[in-house]
């Protein structure tokens, strides 16, 4: 009997290490706190691959949700992501080409997310909170509702009439969020992902509310997201690019290698002031913009460059010689990317003083002094003036070039704002942030459209 209990009480430890280990391992973004409100949510859904991260692993509670991926998210949790699409969806502004055709036909199979009056779906359209409600209330089984649950909350007459038994429905179910005060439902206002993660989360302890033909009867593990491009632009290559292209994708925006930028210093550089590993600082003057219109890097975002060596100045006119390795971009949000790219200047990988610099700068000083020596005889030999100036400048100027090329050579110097080019040696992926500017005009599109009192009223109702 000892043996059993001994056997079962290491089991149970066991099995709650494991499960431990799994859920720090799942938890591999770093901009949720733990003691974040919807903290222990939105590490439920990431850990179910409900909701997904973003590529550089963060998960941005407050970012807004469209309502194409709610409608991924919502099929995840019920566990319809990887159901086959049997049927074409209806709507004037889907067609499949759109992103996320395939979530929104799944959802018109099962009847989980209608589209609006006006036909249309407007996939990337913010979704709103009464909108979710609505979705909540339409997918779970019926119930008598009493809407005087709603008095309870302080903005409750700001619910539109067609939202308010279904919000009343939502909220008898719990499958609603009042934050950031308990006694507000802000129901007009547009669903952040920590909100999501909440609600998708109680979702999915509750799925015994749902319909039975609106869920999986076993639920599946969701499927990873597919990416396929939607476009290949071009960048200003500069004349010298071996590779001018930028590949967009449904989930990334994707500067191939060979791509060349001009990008500039942030403050004046001397090479007699910095050492390997120093690191230095560049920026974006301007937009990166492709050729086609949409917008890569934006203006201001900096470039970070280490010193990877540092040759200094020899004889027979060398150059100091600086080597920069360049890794790291951050846009003005504060996202980072790996950027890894290489000068390329006079000397290809080297930021360097032109070899040509100083034996000029010999040479004319060479002419000058020569000049100045030789050709302002006096007294009687002032008749010899041409002479001397004839042999002066040119005597002059060939001390001077040989100097120039005899002695050592120069430092390098930038000024703050001089331009350099680099070559990026690797491709750079920017998530999400950016490849959004796809459909930034169909958006703004769709938002124009919707603009009236009576068109918002126009949203989804059972």
């Amino acid at each position: 009997m000892n043996i059993r209990k001994n056997f079962a009480a290491i089991f149970l430890s066991l099995t709650l290490l494991l499960t431990s280990v799994s859920s720090a391992l799942a938890k591999n973004y770093t901009d949720v706190s733990d003691d974040y409100w919807a903290a222990e949510e939105i590490e439920d859904v990431v850990t179910r691959n409900v909701i997904p991260l973003f590529g550089d692993n963060t998960y941005r509670p407050l970012e807004k949700v469209t309502r194409v991926d709610w409608t991924d998210w919502l099929l995840r949790a019920l566990g319809l992501s990887q159901a086959p699409v049997t049927t074409a969806p209806n709507y004037s502004d889907v067609t499949e080409a759109t992103y996320g055709y395939e979530h929104i036909a799944k959802s018109d199979q099962y009847g989980l997310i209608y589209g609006y009056t006006d036909g249309e779906f407007k996939p990337q359209r913010f979704i709103t909170k009464v909108e979710t409600a609505s979705i909540m209330s339409h997918i779970t089984v019926d119930t008598d509702v009493d809407t005087s649950n709603l008095n309870q909350f302080a903005d409750s007459d700001k619910i539109p009439e067609w939202g308010k038994i279904p919000f009343s429905k939502a909220i008898k179910y719990d499958l609603y969020v009042n934050w950031p005060l308990e006694n507000e439902l802000n129901p007009n206002r547009e669903l952040n992902r920590a909100e999501a993660a909440v609600l998708l989360a109680k979702l999915m302890k509750a799925l015994n509310l749902v319909e039975d033909d609106k869920k999986a009867a076993e639920p599946a593990e969701p499927e990873e997201p597919k990416e396929y491009v939607l476009s290949v632009e071009h960048l200003d290559d500069y004349g010298r690019a071996v590779v001018d292209r930028v590949s967009i994708t449904n989930m990334r925006l994707i500067i191939l290698a060979k791509n060349i930028f001009k990008v500039s210093f942030v403050e004046p550089f001397n090479s007699t002031k910095h050492k390997i590993g120093d690191v230095i600082p560049f920026y974006f003057k301007k937009d990166v913009v492709t050729k086609e219109g949409t917008l890569v890097i934006p203006a201001n975002t900096k470039l970070y460059a280490t010193i990877a060596e540092l040759k200094d100045k020899r004889w027979i006119n060398k150059n100091t010689e600086v080597y920069l390795h360049f890794d790291k971009m951050v846009f003005p949000n504060g996202h980072e990317y790996p950027f890894i790219a290489r000068v390329l200047n006079n000397n290809e990988g080297v930021l360097t003083e032109n070899k040509w610099l100083k034996p000029l700068e010999y040479t004319v000083a060479g002419a000058a002094i020569g000049g100045a020596a030789i050709g302002l005889p006096v007294g009687e030999a002032n008749d010899r003036s041409g002479d001397g100036m004839a042999i002066g400048f040119p005597t002059g100027a060939g001390v001077g070039l040989l100097a120039g090329f005899l002695t050592p050579g120069v430092n390098f110097k930038a000024r703050a704002n001089e331009d350099v080019f680099i070559e990026l040696k690797v491709d750079c992926s920017l998530w999400n942030d950016y490849t959004k500017q796809v459909t930034t005009t169909t958006r703004t599109i769709t938002e124009t459209k919707t603009n009236s009192a009576a068109e918002t009223k126009a949203t989804e109702t059972k």
